[in-house]
């Protein structure tokens, strides 16, 4: 039995079906005492506030995904891009016309100006002594002074003796390089005049004997008056256990037409405290012919002090 909930029993007599023509107009539900439905086209301020979050939420969630996916590309692929090429991305600081400032390394000898010692003119006055003969040396070696090196196979000429700035008993060898220029070690006694205060010490005669030879001994002639410099180097070691001193860099020929094979040569002054007192090498040796440097360095290495 189903009951009307205003309480009234609308089944007409004898039928299963309600009747509902006895009912009293005013027995209709009463709509306007209900409560009033709100308008769904005007949102509640508390919708409003729920829609935010989510819309908040969501942005909030792309960017966190898209730092996360950041952090994982600057870990892999950028990572592998910067580690191949390293140097390529290497960059100084930017100047305000957007471009890398260069900064010279001034310990590099191929771009900072060379030292002082490295001049154009000597600073001393280049004394050459009275020239006396070197003494007799081993086979297969030259001698000057207390010092002796072993003679390369294919250095052939015997530059010979004579004088040069504060050298005298002085032997050289050499090998040719084009016409009249030969790469040459010489060996010789180291004398000084006391007029000049005598002996300045093995470092202040290595840079002396340098310089004199190398604006004062023919060499000038080729390399010009204002010679690049580079790959210089001035520095104690020992020879054959005594104490030694070099000079040592590589001038570039201010005019690199003047010679076909050669525009460089690489001059070299060592000096070393013998048991007799000083003697020293003096040298200029193609520095683009590897051979004649690595020959030089053979030289070097062969030096022996003698009695």
């Amino acid at each position: 039995m189903t009951e009307n909930p205003h309480g009234d029993d609308l089944r007409s007599a004898g039928s299963g079906l309600p009747d509902f023509t006895v009912a009293e107009p005013d027995a209709l539900p009463d709509h306007e005492g209900q409560q009033h439905v709100p308008d769904l086209s005007d949102p509640s301020p508390r919708s409003r506030r729920r829609t935010l979050a989510t819309v908040l939420s969501i942005v909030g969630s792309g960017v966190v995904l898209l730092a996360v996916l950041a952090l994982v590309l600057s870990q892999t692929v950028f990572r592998s891009v910067l580690d191949q090429d390293p140097e390529a991305y290497d960059t100084a600081d930017r100047t305000g016309e957007g471009h890398s400032e260069y900064v010279p390394n001034p310990e590099d000898p191929d771009i900072a100006p060379p030292p002082p010692i490295f001049t154009e003119k000597p600073t001393t006055d280049c004394t050459v002594p009275e020239p006396s003969p070197a003494q007799r040396a081993d086979p297969g070696t030259i001698r000057g002074g207390d010092l002796q090196y072993t003679i390369p196979p294919t250095w052939k000429f015997a530059w010979g003796s004579g004088a040069l700035p504060y050298m005298t008993e002085v032997d050289a060898q050499g090998r040719n390089v084009e016409g009249s220029w030969y790469s040459v070690v010489n060996l010789g006694r180291v004398v000084w005049p006391e007029e000049e205060g005598g002996y300045p010490g093995m470092e202040s005669a290595a840079v002396s004997i340098f310089q004199c030879y190398a604006t004062t001994s023919g060499v000038v002639a080729y390399f010009g008056d204002h010679p690049e410099v580079t790959d210089y180097r001035s520095e104690a070691f020992t020879v054959d256990g005594s104490p030694a001193w070099i000079v040592q860099a590589t001038y570039h020929f201010e005019d690199p037409a003047v010679l076909s094979t050669t525009d460089s040569s690489v001059v070299t002054a060592v000096v070393v405290e013998g048991p007799d007192g000083p003697s020293a090498l003096a040298s200029d040796v193609a520095a683009d012919q590897p051979e004649h440097v690595q020959e030089l360095e053979d030289i070097i290495d062969s030096l022996e002090v003698v009695e």
